[in-house]
């Protein structure tokens, strides 16, 4: 039996990311954006800590990193990047579960910010360096 190596947040969101670019590379768009919310999860969980236990974890955990952000920069996201950001779970739940398929331009958006909350925790890491 193989023991399990503990990674941290960073880490597997970092994994998750380049799983999800690896997906919209061979065209699988719905199946990218899951994995892309759910390294953005994991960032947020990196960020925050763990959500509470419930119906709105998911939701809660995107604004908690909102709050967090502007605390430390109110200027990092735009409003339009907050709202995609509250509207994340809904994509990957349409992802997840609807018979439609989400553009390739949506999956591109959310990679922006995706890639730009990694950059605000790599100045939170040498702000505390």
């Amino acid at each position: 039996m193989a023991i399990l190596e503990e990674i941290t947040y960073l880490q597997k969101a970092k994994i998750q990311y380049k799983a999800a670019l690896c997906l919209s590379e061979k065209g699988y768009i719905n199946d990218a954006i899951s994995r892309l919310y759910y390294s953005f999860r994991s960032l947020c969980v990196y960020i925050v800590g763990k959500p509470e236990k419930g119906k709105w974890k998911h939701y809660g955990l995107m604004k908690k990193l909102i709050i967090t952000i502007d605390l430390t920069d109110k200027n990092f996201l735009t409003r339009k990047e907050r709202e995609l950001i509250k509207n994340f779970p809904n994509l990957r739940e349409s992802a997840d579960y609807d018979l439609l398929e989400i553009p390739e331009e949506k999956f591109k958006i959310y990679l922006q910010i995706v890639k730009k909350v990694f950059e605000f925790v790599e100045k939170m890491e040498l702000k505390n360096d």
